[in-house]
């Protein structure tokens, strides 16, 4: 063996590269399955990835990014990312940054920096390297900041004592508004426009075009804005805490004019640090009379609500139907999201608000006796797998989860980040073969393969399923398309009806429905997008209808 083979081996062996689809040994029904793998190198990420499947010659894998760029990760504020996650509470770094009486921000992490505003006694905005926690730069005079950054197209966009845009790499200003301040919480930033808060007799929300800080509109509504707002379509919800003898309310205003489309009264005294968290056209948002609330977001009528017995704080998290969230005493729960009911309960209390990846979901505890505990509990189950003690005494922060690291502020002085070294996933389409396979992925960096690793698997027939039937008349068109395809169905009687767009691992991609429907013919448009309205890539996809008993199925091709 020559000395550059002895290198490229030995380096192969002492990185980690691990495939995590297709599962070594299995066995599919379907040729159509995701080749997914998880690259860890020392923090540094691989030139690029590739796969070669029974020698045929090697593809690359495109990388997953699983940035987490506002408050509760994305835009509807799901508290959700693609991103494998610690199975312990080993600590990769901290950071000295965060204040020693209340620290509600959340960590948000793009491109490998981790933004963090401080909250109270502090003015200072700090940009941290993600794999060491290094003061990448800071930018001060700010003011105290009650809630998370958002960071879009290289500018990052934050509330305190003004409205300020800065250049996201290098912390420059870029404008500031300063009519508008933290008591609109994060700001929403959405085609091109910038949405922010501020408290007045009533309170003012704000549109500003995104790149000048212009004002383009204002509107006034009823109670104190301390929630974040979310954007959806084009609306805007507006949650308000009781203000003097007016109860909050919930607001849906046009996004386009600040104009009140509808208002939802349903809360006593109405939110409080909980945010609208937007699944499939359905608002869920806990209030401060310990109410978690399904409201329809087209007509502002509350669908179920679900007693936890005390103020809701925490905005609630969705993945895969379930919400995570809990309030100031227990449970700490997870809720089914069609009708509300607990799916398991915990005795564990939230201020903060929870974030999921990789089957668990993490929280700061909320503990007034005792030191408050970073915990992280199984999705399913709800058990416990890993806590963490720290000096704080309550936890009013949010975790961040991004290339497999969970970022989390404590009220001890402390930024914490938990795991072993960032983690890149490199996720694809895989066309196997009929009968046994054998994958290999290798990373390189120069032209060096680093790391690498070989499953086999067997595929025992072609398609993804047996032919469904048509009871439902599912019918999908165009198929193939490249932007957009119209799915119909049509109902022999009313009911309850899912419609879900799966990939080829199972997972849901986009939920298109899930709500009662009358009897006829019913459409809906499948722009291509995830639940976050994230592009996804080329391939087959699943759409799965289920309507009480009956279920159908159709392939979906993406083509780009």
């Amino acid at each position: 063996m020559n000395l550059g083979i002895l290198l490229s081996a030995i380096l192969i062996f002492t990185t980690n590269l691990t495939i995590t689809e297709p599962v070594d040994g299995e066995t599919y029904d379907g040729d159509w399955l995701s080749v997914r793998a998880i690259v860890e190198n020392d923090n540094e990420m691989a030139d690029s990835v590739h796969y070669s499947l029974n020698g045929e010659p090697v593809l690359e894998i495109p990388r997953l990014n699983t940035d987490w760029y506002t408050y509760m990760q994305n835009d509807l504020h799901h508290g959700y990312s693609e991103s494998p996650a610690p199975t312990d509470n080993t600590i990769l770094w901290t950071a000295p940054i965060t204040g020693t009486e209340h620290e509600f921000p959340t960590p948000v992490v793009v491109d490998g920096l981790v933004y963090y505003p401080q909250n109270e006694g502090g003015d200072t905005l700090f940009a941290l390297d993600a794999a060491t926690g290094e003061v990448e730069w800071i930018f001060t005079g700010t003011g105290s900041t009650d809630d998370a950054v958002t960071v879009k197209d290289g500018r990052l966009y934050t509330a305190s004592d003004s409205i300020w845009c800065l250049d996201a790499l290098t912390g420059a200003r870029i404008w500031a508004f300063g009519d508008a301040n933290w008591t609109g919480s994060t700001p929403v930033v959405s085609d091109g426009k910038v949405y922010c808060a501020r408290r007045y007799s009533e309170s003012r929300i704000y549109c500003l075009d995104a790149n000048t800080g212009i004002e383009l509109w204002f509107s006034e509504v009823q109670g104190n804005t301390v929630s974040c707002m979310t954007v959806w379509q084009d609306m805007l919800f507006v949650p308000t805490y009781k203000y003097s003898q007016y109860d909050g309310l919930l607001h849906a205003l046009d996004a386009g004019t600040g104009d009140v489309i509808w208002e939802n009264d349903d809360s006593y005294q109405g939110y409080w640090d909980s945010s609208p968290t937007v699944v499939d056209e359905v608002i869920y948002i806990g209030g401060y009379d310990g109410y978690l609330r399904a409201i329809d977001a087209n007509s502002g009528e509350t669908i179920w609500e679900t007693d936890f017995g005390d103020g809701i704080t925490a905005t609630p998290a969705y993945h895969a139907g379930s919400l995570y969230i809990g309030s100031n005493y227990p449970p700490f729960a997870s809720v089914n999201a069609l009708n509300g009911f607990f799916n398991w309960t915990s005795d564990f209390t939230i201020h903060g608000s929870p974030g999921i990846a990789d089957g668990t979901v993490f929280f700061g505890e909320n503990s007034f006796n005792d030191s408050a505990r970073v915990i992280a509990l199984d999705c399913v189950l709800g058990d416990t797998i890993w806590t963490y003690m720290t000096t704080a005494t309550v936890f009013d922060g949010s975790p961040a989860i991004t290339d497999g690291i969970v970022y989390i502020p404590a009220i001890d002085g402390n930024l914490y980040a938990f795991g072993t070294g960032l983690k890149y996933t490199y996720l694809d389409d895989l066309y196997a073969d009929i009968g046994s396979n054998e994958l290999i992925v290798t990373a390189f960096d120069e032209g060096i393969a680093f790391a690498a690793d070989t499953v086999n698997f067997t595929v025992t027939e072609t398609g993804i399923g047996p032919e469904p039937s048509q009871r439902l008349k599912l019918c999908a068109s165009p198929n193939p398309f490249r932007s957009s395809t119209s799915i119909s169905l049509e109902l022999s009687e009313p009911g309850y009806t899912s419609i879900m767009v799966f990939d080829l691992a199972g997972r849901i991609v986009r939920s298109m429905a899930e709500s009662e429907l009358g009897a006829g013919k019913h459409s809906y448009i499948w722009d291509g997008t995830n639940q976050s309205g994230e592009p996804v890539a080329s391939g087959l996809y699943i759409c799965r209808i289920q309507s009480g008993e009956i279920s159908e199925t159709t392939n979906l091709c993406l083509l780009r």
